[in-house]
């Protein structure tokens, strides 16, 4: 890498990994408060009961029950399957994607085997090493950074690093999800 100090790229590179977690982190935790302001508007909570329980003023309440009205929860489909949430055990959100507890098996078998295996959107391949710029549409890390990864390709067809795409690190937590909720 040149005149590039490896220690300091390293540094770089561990701090870049927290600041994705914490990204991701905050976009969840952020989505898990408005769907719980909306709940409490739901039991008939008057938005100024809201806003002064939770220190938000009248609009915040407002915005975030208006925005949750524009885009109910039962609109949220598996980005692998298109199987809405209605009709799935459980969907898992991740920035901007969605994975049904059908498909997180599916994609660890992909990933597992190194066959492909088909859904309703089509087909889920195991992206090689080689592949290393595909990103997880749920941590965004590099096929590179991770032992293997399950995506579909791109509607147009060609490289495999469509909208759906998922690590064994995010497999794997999905997985932990799933088996917490079952127990």
């Amino acid at each position: 890498m040149g005149n590039v100090d490896e220690r300091l790229v390293a540094e770089a590179r561990q701090a870049q990994e927290q600041l994705i977690h914490a990204e991701r982190d905050t976009e969840v935790a952020r989505a898990e408060f408005h769907r719980a302001v909306r709940r409490l508007a739901l039991a008939n909570s008057s938005p100024q009961d809201i806003a002064a329980a939770l220190g938000l003023s009248d609009r915040q309440v407002h915005e975030i029950v208006r925005a949750g009205a524009d885009k109910p929860d039962t609109d949220l489909a598996c980005t692998f399957c298109a199987r809405p949430q209605s009709r799935v055990r459980k969907l898992i959100a991740g920035p901007g994607t969605y994975i049904c507890d059908a498909c997180v098996e599916l994609a660890a078998g992909v990933v597992s085997s190194g066959s492909a295996a088909g859904t309703q959107l089509g087909p889920v391949h195991a992206v090689p090493e080689q592949n290393g710029g595909v990103r997880c549409r749920f941590c965004d890390k590099h096929r590179d950074q991770v032992t293997g990864m399950a995506a579909m390709p791109p509607e147009s067809g060609g490289k495999i690093s469509g909208p759906a795409a998922i690590c064994v690190e995010c497999l794997s937590l999905c997985a932990e999800i799933i088996a917490e909720e079952l127990a």
